[in-house]
């Protein structure tokens, strides 16, 4: 090849040169620092809040704005949502607060009922994974017509929204406020509001109010339907990044929440008191209580169970019968251990279609194997109405010891519509 033909490509040369310098490493990382943030943080609550949807009171000054919503699971072509979102999370004693303000060019929301199909409408949703060592995890949304559904999965893949929907009693509050007319598609609308307060209690089954400085996995959710596009689009503050698809239920790629407790200036501490003020014009008749004879400790730290109840000691063996609630349905079992500080595991003697409260044992029960249970179940009987019951059983007195099932023996039942979850 001459010279004169190497000058005259050149230029190319040069040109894709450059073209190969726009994809240097130091590129590469400027576009990841530009990626949304995957932790955040919920303050406390300084200050009193009124639900009235619009978030104007001096508490809500404090919190976080989380206004990233995203389509992450698009990888690469990942974009923001077409829609903006702000969001806005607080805690107290009492609650876990949130806030959202959704721009929507037409809102839409017919569902009204509790627990409806509301993903169906214009929604938002909250997602909160309190426990990294057990799989439950709570659902939380409204639509702009101010319908509610709340709702405690135990497992993902074991039922979903059909089978848990009603299981387990919410208190969560929710006021919305629009800033245009629902479900007129005609006209232009400008958005909608949802504020909204969550008890401690409704969090019970995962361990209830966290701690300060406490982390949760979570995730803040939108459907938008639109004539303006084809729909729904979902967004999220989460990056769901491990799937191709959208899926809000894939908890491995939430977003973490960090509880922050009330700062030093002034405000209130989250629990407790500071300093105990002494009482100088009282007079206290008689003597405390003495220490209890006890100290407790975990006896157990191999066994793992998900809601224990009761437990005794069967007579004559090294062995404790003890009653567990099987699921989220409210159905127990009655299950048998090795009395020894290393158990791991052990074996279930006998399922029971209600809940257990507590077994005992005959007096003679090295001759005759007695042992009463007392629960809450259905009718013995034709009606369906829930009775309180003592069942009697018969255990082998020989090796392996077994809870024969077909020996059930009702001694009394009674009217008392039991309860069919778990207590809280």
């Amino acid at each position: 090849m001459t010279s004169r033909r190497l000058l005259a490509l050149l230029p190319a040369v040069l040109l894709l040169i450059a073209g190969l310098a726009l994809f240097r490493p130091a590129d590469r990382v400027s576009i990841a620092a530009d990626a949304p943030p995957t932790a955040f943080e919920c303050r406390w609550a300084d200050r009193p809040i009124t639900l009235d949807g619009k978030a104007d009171e001096e508490a809500w000054k404090h919190a976080q704005v989380i206004d990233q919503f995203y389509l992450p699971w698009l990888g690469r072509k990942a974009r923001k949502a077409r829609t903006a979102t702000k969001a806005r999370l607080l805690w107290d004693r009492e609650y876990l607060y949130f806030f959202a303000d959704l721009e929507d060019a037409d809102l839409y929301a017919d569902i009204k009922e509790h627990d409806g199909m509301i993903w169906e409408n214009d929604v938002f949703e909250l997602f909160f994974k309190p426990a990294d060592d057990k799989p439950g995890y709570y659902e939380f949304q409204v639509n702009p017509a101010g319908a509610v559904l709340d709702m405690f999965l135990p497992r993902r893949g074991a039922g979903g929204y059909r089978r848990f929907k009603g299981d387990g009693e919410f208190h969560v509050e929710a006021k919305v406020h629009l800033r245009g007319t629902l479900n007129r598609w005609q006209d232009r609308d400008e958005g909608w509001s949802v504020e909204g307060r969550i008890p401690w209690k409704d969090f019970l089954r995962t361990g209830g109010r966290p701690q300060p400085g406490e982390s949760w996995k979570f995730a803040l959710c939108r459907y938008d339907y639109s004539v303006d596009f084809e729909g729904p689009e979902l967004s999220t503050c989460a990056p769901l990044r491990s799937l191709d698809r959208p899926d809000f239920h894939h908890y491995e790629d939430y977003a973490s929440l960090k509880f922050v407790g009330p700062t030093k200036e002034g405000a209130a501490r989250p629990f407790g008191i500071d300093k105990r003020v002494l009482l100088t014009r009282c007079k206290v008749v008689g003597f405390p209580d003495p220490p209890p004879p006890y100290r407790v400790q975990r006896a157990y730290p191999n066994l793992k169970l998900d809601y224990p109840i009761a437990v005794r000691h069967q007579p004559g063996s090294d062995r404790l019968l003890f009653i567990t609630q099987r699921d989220s349905s409210g159905r127990t079992d009655i299950c048998r251990m090795k009395d020894e500080p290393g158990a791991r595991d052990f074996e279930t003697l006998l399922k029971l279609d209600g809940v257990a409260y507590d077994l005992t044992f005959h007096p003679q029960f090295a001759k005759n194997g007695y042992v009463f249970i007392g629960w809450n179940g259905p009718s013995s009987g034709k009606s369906a109405d829930k009775r309180t019951k003592v069942t009697r059983y018969t255990m082998s007195r020989t090796p392996p010891y077994a809870l024969d099932p077909k020996s059930e023996k009702l001694i009394i039942e009674w009217p008392s519509d039991g309860m069919t979850r778990r207590p809280t």
